[in-house]
């Protein structure tokens, strides 16, 4: 308030004094943004090694546990096929599985940050999820019947998919010297969709 009090003292209004400090400050703050501890300047982006290390790490808690859920799908359908489980029950275990399913398909859409590298790969990568779950969920649907003659038949798409992403990423991950997890070289391998009838 001293300061508004000295520059009023040189005949400037109240009010225009104050409009006169505030600019001041403004200007101040700004011109020290980019100083000591008030919001410095960004953050360097990480490099294209860490990039790939934190992919990795965000891909691979998604792609085992996807794994993890369609190695139930085969028990629930053949305790199906051999009548160990009612229509209604395998029913309501594989509508079960898909949601579950469908769960990872959201995670793996919205994961952020992609390396730009990656991005095309990745992309298709992802949708092979849509596709598997489009695939677990006409299935569940088909069920209750053993009407399985319309099953999407997308596995050949989804295998394709999956290992050019597998091999895009071992390629990249070779030329930046990253290690990559070993059972990683099996993604695109063996059965894709679970068969209506069980192993």
């Amino acid at each position: 308030m001293a300061a508004v009090a000295a520059v009023a003292a040189t005949g400037i209004s109240r009010p225009a004094a104050l409009a006169a400090l505030g600019s001041i400050a403004l200007s101040l703050t700004g011109s020290l943004a980019g100083c000591g501890d008030g919001g410095g300047p960004s953050t360097p982006s990480p490099s294209p090694r860490s990039e790939l290390r934190a992919y990795v790490a965000q891909v691979e808690p998604i792609r085992l546990g996807v794994n993890r859920l369609l190695d139930r799908a085969d028990p629930i359908l053949s305790a199906y096929a051999d009548h160990r489980l009612s229509p209604q029950q395998a029913h309501r275990r594989m509508n079960a599985l898909e949601h579950r399913f469908a769960a990872y398909t959201v995670r793996m859409a919205g994961l952020r940050p992609v390396p730009a590298h990656l991005g095309a790969a990745n992309r298709a990568y992802a949708h092979t999820y849509v596709l598997e779950d489009a695939y677990l969920s006409a299935l569940a649907a088909a069920v209750p019947e053993r009407d399985f003659e319309d099953l999407p038949d997308t596995q050949d798409h989804q295998r394709a998919a999956i290992i050019a992403w597998r091999t895009r990423l071992r390629v990249i991950a070779r030329r930046l010297g990253v290690s990559l997890p070993s059972d990683l070289q099996v993604a695109g391998r063996g059965e894709i969709a679970p068969s209506p009838v069980g192993s």
